[in-house]
């Protein structure tokens, strides 16, 4: 599945952060976040606003290695902290170009233009936690959905993995919205994934919006055909 142009990530990255920093804006910063349990709103704008800046610098400096995790805690007003970040890495990829090679954790697509994605579908989920009820459009929704796939399959290929539960011995799962598809294969080596729609031991259709959040353990999935305790095991396995 081919991704978004680098001007619709770059775009979609200011617009995006808006969205985030009004929904914020309108919590209590100490108010807890129902779908991240052991966080609290300020500690989701630390999460988010965090890893903008890292990523920032790892495009900046076109680094080779990955650099330590260390959270960077939002102020008390954080929503221009959280639009300094999002623009930082903006700014970053505008200046290296979106096709930059760095290093990035999923191991084919070492470039600026991953880390770019990947904050952008991560803000997307997070503006979901503090406004479930908000709309996305349908691009946005249909690539976060093979964004999150791929990082499910780099997770549950990984040695130690955090997700050897989605190792399995030819399991198939068929995610679509009616008009894209999803084929999922679960291996001795981990998930893997391909666009498409094929026969599966479980199917499981619903708007790409709502697939999104089925998939980031926002929502619960709804009735599928096949393989129901297949899905459960994979929505189970699937926690970051």
């Amino acid at each position: 599945m081919e991704w978004l142009s680098a001007e619709r990530y770059l775009s979609a990255m200011e617009s995006e952060t808006g969205r985030l920093v009004a929904a914020v804006g309108r919590r209590d910063p100490h108010e807890p976040v129902p779908s991240c349990p052991d966080w609290s709103v300020r500690d989701l704008v630390t999460h988010v606003g965090t890893g903008h800046r890292l990523s920032a610098a790892v495009v900046r400096a076109k680094a080779s290695k990955p650099a330590p995790y260390e959270l960077i805690q939002a102020p008390e007003d954080f929503g221009p902290w959280l639009a300094e970040g999002a623009g930082e890495l903006v700014t970053a990829v505008r200046e290296q170009g979106f096709d930059t090679e760095v290093w990035a954790w999923v191991p084919q697509h070492q470039t600026t233009g991953f880390w770019l994605r990947r904050m952008l579908h991560d803000l997307i989920i997070h503006r979901f936690d503090v406004d479930p009820d908000g709309d996305l459009d349908e691009d946005l929704a249909v690539d976060g959905v093979a964004d999150i796939l791929l990082c499910y399959a780099t997770l549950s290929a990984r040695e130690p993995s955090p997700m050897a539960g989605l190792r399995g011995r030819g399991e198939t799962l068929q995610f679509g919205d009616g008009v894209h598809g999803w084929h999922v294969t679960l291996t001795p080596g981990g998930a893997q994934w391909r666009p498409g729609v094929a026969a599966a031991d479980v199917e499981l259709t619903a708007p790409a919006r709502e697939l999104l959040l089925v998939l980031n353990r926002r929502r619960e999935p709804g009735e599928c055909r096949g393989d129901r305790a297949l899905l459960d095991r994979w929505v189970q396995n699937t926690r970051f």
